[in-house]
């Protein structure tokens, strides 16, 4: 992987990742406790996630893409959408969503470990695999909380 495609791959996560934040921003909004505490800690879980991945793409000298924000607000939206349903429905929404981001960081560490380059490397073992376990986490919470 070049690069170009490096980046262009890193800045697409970190739209996603800006997308779950604005997903956890509300955690006052639910009225269960454990839920709000759990909403809040993953909050902060996106926030490291973002600066994270941040930090790779300033150590790579660019910028992050104008399009980041947008999954800020896309995550705004979409939780405020989902909260007016109710919290069963919005824990339904979070465990996919949560769910796929597991499945995306798996696929690009193990690009990523395929590269096999001192950067990939470096990127896959600091970043893309806590970012990746994490993921895993929230999902397993999201999905116990359902049963």
């Amino acid at each position: 992987m070049d690069t170009t495609e490096l980046i262009t791959e890193l800045n697409k996560i970190l739209t996603l990742e800006h997308g779950h934040l604005g997903m956890y921003k509300n955690f006052m909004n639910y009225s269960d406790r454990d839920v709000r505490r759990t909403f809040r800690h993953f909050m902060e879980m996106e926030m490291e996630h973002v600066n994270r991945i941040q930090t790779i793409l300033r150590n790579l000298g660019i910028k992050p893409s104008l399009i980041v924000e947008g999954g800020d607000i896309i995550g705004k939206m979409f939780g405020v959408s989902i909260n007016i349903a109710d919290e069963l429905e919005a824990i339904k929404a979070f465990k996919f969503i949560e769910e796929k981001s597991h499945q995306g960081y798996l696929k690009f560490t193990e690009k990523l470990e395929k590269e096999n380059t001192p950067l990939s490397n470096f990127i896959a073992e600091e970043i893309t695999s806590s970012n990746q376990l994490e993921s895993y986490l929230q999902y397993l919470w999201l999905k116990d909380r359902l049963i």
